[in-house]
């Protein structure tokens, strides 16, 4: 049994590098996009330095790692293996007498090595990155609130309201005992409001 691949099949190897490379940067890119776009309002104006915002990124990549390959490889699969078909070269291999079987060989293990590399990827990698995107997501949501209520003080940030938080857990970000004054305007009349 011959362990080396020969031109035929690395000419077949070759042909899905390209697709799968251009795929899988595509669909990374859609995969960062819709991220960014999902979470823009938690990320900006909140004051948050650089460093922290990539850090949330390269997080959240490994996820993107695992839905992007499996597809990156069917496009190039199709992408492949259409070309082959529309040049005829499959009827050529036949007529010469090559078993198809024999030339994907080298594609067939390739996917191996990569389903290995993802199993463990998502295994290994996969949840410590999920788990760190978390806690950073959690960091920034409690650090940076929207408005700094603090307990046992006034908070006077939003106009015609007065906020007054008698406990506020950071394990949950819950608020307790909540006291909202609204200031009487011409409109409407002044009201307690306690929750």
């Amino acid at each position: 049994m011959r362990l080396l691949p020969n031109k035929l099949q690395l000419d077949i190897l070759k042909r899905h590098i390209g697709p799968f490379i251009f795929c899988f940067c595509t669909l990374m890119f859609l995969l960062l996009m819709q991220f960014l776009i999902l979470y823009i309002d938690l990320l900006i104006g909140k004051g948050l330095p650089l460093e922290v915002i990539l850090e949330l990124i390269i997080t959240n990549l490994a996820s993107m790692v695992v839905l992007a390959v499996p597809m990156a490889v069917l496009v190039a699969s199709l992408m492949a293996y259409g070309k082959i078909t529309e040049l005829n070269e499959l009827t050529a291999i036949r007529a010469a007498g090559i078993n198809p079987i024999h030339v994907i060989n080298p594609v067939l293990v390739a996917s191996i090595l990569l389903s290995i590399f993802l199993i463990w990827f998502s295994n290994d990698i996969l949840p410590d990155a999920n788990q760190r995107a978390r806690s950073l997501f959690i960091d920034i949501r409690l650090k940076k609130p929207g408005f700094d209520l603090k307990e046992n003080e006034f908070y006077e940030g939003i106009d015609n309201y007065t906020f007054l938080v008698k406990e506020i857990t950071n394990e949950s970000d819950s608020l307790r005992d909540v006291t909202i004054y609204q200031h009487p305007t011409r409109d409407r009349k002044e009201a307690y409001i306690k929750g």
